[in-house]
């Protein structure tokens, strides 16, 4: 018998993050077959606080879209939090992704979702990678 969840369009899951209290969800608000195999799941990633030197407040407390693979999902999800509507913020950045994609110019994260969130902060903070 498989362990690995089913991940579907719709479903919210509780995930780890960068520290223990770092406690963020993702909602999946769509799911793309990959040209050469695989899925991509375009994500919404809400309760985490990313520095944002751009912001007046200092800090992003969501993602509206992110492209992951599947094993980010599965190396992430740490409980189902049920059903939820597709969040309709993620579109804009889907479709700049999508342009971008189909360009041969965008791909997909398969790493952790911790790890998702220190490269997106890095790369606001001007930060070099680690």
């Amino acid at each position: 018998m498989s362990t690995t969840p089913d991940f579907a369009a719709g479903q919210l899951w509780r995930c780890t993050g960068r520290t223990p209290a770092e406690t963020p969800t993702l909602l999946i608000n769509r799911v793309d077959q990959h040209p050469l195999g695989g899925e991509i799941f375009h994500i919404t990633v809400r309760n985490v606080k990313i520095r944002h030197p751009g912001l007046p407040s200092g800090l992003l407390t969501e993602l509206p879209h992110l492209p992951v693979t599947r094993a980010t999902l599965e190396a992430s999800a740490i409980g189902y939090d049920g059903e939820q509507p597709p969040y309709p913020a993620y579109l804009k950045g889907y479709a700049e992704w999508k342009q971008a994609f189909d360009a041969g110019k965008a791909g997909s994260f398969a790493v952790s979702l911790a790890d998702v969130l220190r490269i997106v902060e890095q790369g606001l903070t001007g930060q070099a990678p680690r």
